[in-house]
């Protein structure tokens, strides 16, 4: 079975890379996007995720009829209407027409063609109601996934959650017929619910007259979401007309269901490599403009790092911090140099106010992470120190976010969520002069790649670029340390080669 997600798309840099991967995991096969003139990066984050998905991205301006001039409703049913006939004959047995803010939730099946199998062989188009998510009294986009961080949504009896989205069997539309959005004419087959019920409309075809169907499938609708987002939303949809007073305090927050965050580490893990391969495509735009040092040379393995120092991390009362499902969390247990994981705290010496954390496994690698509520997602993340506790510990405060310390809270994820430094809020720092098996850090080949592009008096791209020759992965994974060390108009320089990547990687 083949699948296909059509969708319009203007300025979703920090949503665009999560609606992909969650689709692309439930078993999307195609994504056919029309971009909306973004102006934000949106077009470059879609090309950096079409290396690894199948996603053909079409520019409305570009488009055969002149839309730019028609309003978003005209623009929509027009590219609607164009793809769904071009995939008549591209063999997709099911094709689905969704907004970025509408996620597919399955509840009874493993994947998208596995819930697309279920339903009755007449069936020629199914709809999956709305499930309205409210803000979650978050003014602040938020870091994390929409899936993620709005966990509050509306009751069944919300009228808005009569409203359905479809898929439909190319075959079975009524070719040139136009409804609206949610609902396309069929010329055979039948309109289906998610557990392959018949469906009565009501008068405005693609809202039923029955209350939603949540039994087997339906869409998380994060129509509201932050107030920022919200105010954004209004800027970009102005035939909408949005006012403040549509952003209601408690409409639409009834029911919390945090289930959905099961799901948070596989998105992350799928939008990672995303962002690694645009990162990369950066650092060789970079290394056209700024040739690689001439006579840098590794140093010996055997010697002691000379530009920074690493620290061992634990929290203040001697936990043992792990990794589960690729999520740093507190353990619960009482520290032990034995486990499998250990993280640890790179300080560069020209610049001792930074912090930057790995992990390393038993074995001395690096083991990559993600914090929960931190976008960043290649690794070394950036935070400030403080010192607390008269001096005995230190706090780790958000670089790049909203400020935040890092808390370890007793058997829960690391979460940047604090306002104030307190108990968890305290780490120890300890300074490890080798690797937990006692060799150099400079047998840690990126910490070898760091020595050497450091031992220059001066740092600047051309250093960057000698580091992307050698080895472009361990280079991005570097790159925040990196830009700590940077001139400023050539830090600003790195940021605009990465442009909407920066978030995920700065």
């Amino acid at each position: 079975m083949k699948t296909a997600l059509v969708g319009i798309v203007k300025n979703e840099e920090h949503d665009i890379l999560y609606w992909l991967a969650w689709h692309a995991l439930l078993g999307v096969d195609s994504f056919i996007l029309f971009d909306d003139d973004s102006d934000d990066g949106t077009r470059d984050l879609i090309a950096a995720a079409s290396v690894h998905w199948d996603i053909r991205l079409f520019h409305i301006r570009e488009h055969s009829l002149d839309l730019t001039n028609q309003g978003f409703v005209d623009r929509q049913k027009q590219v609607y209407l164009d793809a769904l006939t071009a995939m008549s004959g591209q063999h997709f047995d099911w094709v689905g027409f969704l907004d970025t803010d509408e996620y597919i939730r399955l509840d009874n099946h493993a994947s998208l063609p596995e819930f697309l199998g279920s339903l009755p062989d007449d069936a020629g188009a199914v709809a999956l109601h709305w499930q309205v998510y409210g803000h979650n009294d978050l003014i602040s986009t938020p870091s994390l996934p929409p899936s993620h961080s709005f966990s509050r949504h509306s009751t069944a009896e919300e009228p808005i959650n009569r409203h359905v989205k479809s898929f439909i069997r190319p075959a079975c539309w009524d070719k040139g017929k136009w409804v609206n959005v949610h609902y396309f004419e069929l010329k055979k087959g039948r309109y289906v619910t998610a557990s392959g019920a018949p469906i009565t409309w009501s008068p405005t075809p693609g809202i039923t007259e029955e209350a939603p169907d949540w039994s087997v499938a339906y869409l998380m609708h994060f129509q509201r979401r932050s107030l920022e987002q919200f105010v954004k939303r209004a800027l970009i949809r102005k035939d909408l007309q949005l006012s403040l007073g549509d952003h209601q305090l408690t409409q639409w927050n009834e029911i919390e269901d945090p289930s959905p965050r099961e799901k948070t580490a596989d998105v992350l893990r799928w939008v990672k490599p995303i962002v690694m391969t645009g990162a990369m495509t950066a650092l060789e735009g970079i290394r056209r403009q700024h040739p690689p040092i001439s006579g840098l040379t590794p140093p010996p393995s055997r010697q002691k790092p000379t530009s920074f120092r690493i620290f061992s991390l634990h929290p203040k009362d001697a936990r043992h911090l792990g990794v589960s499902g690729g999520i740093l969390h507190d353990t619960g247990q009482a520290d032990q140099q034995s486990h499998d994981f250990q993280l640890f705290l790179l300080q560069s010496l020209k610049h001792r106010e930074a912090a930057f954390l790995f992990g390393l496994d038993g074995s001395d690698r690096i083991q990559d992470f993600f914090i929960l509520r931190d976008g960043r997602l290649t690794g070394l993340p950036r935070y400030d120190i403080l010192p607390v506790v008269e001096q005995s510990a230190i706090a780790l405060r958000q670089r790049g976010g909203q400020g935040h310390f890092l808390c370890s809270p007793p058997k829960e994820p690391l979460t940047p969520d604090r306002l104030k430094a307190g108990l968890w809020e305290c780490f120890l720092s300890i300074p490890q002069e080798t690797t937990p098996s006692g060799g150099s850090w400079l047998n840690i080949p990126a910490l070898n790649m760091l020595e050497m592009a450091l031992t220059p008096s001066s740092f600047t791209l051309g250093n960057v670029s000698t580091l992307t020759a050698i080895d472009r992965e361990a280079t991005v994974w570097l790159l925040p340390f990196l830009a700590l060390h940077l001139e400023t108009l050539q830090y600003k320089e790195l940021r605009s080669y990465l442009g909407a990547l920066a978030p995920f990687i700065l």
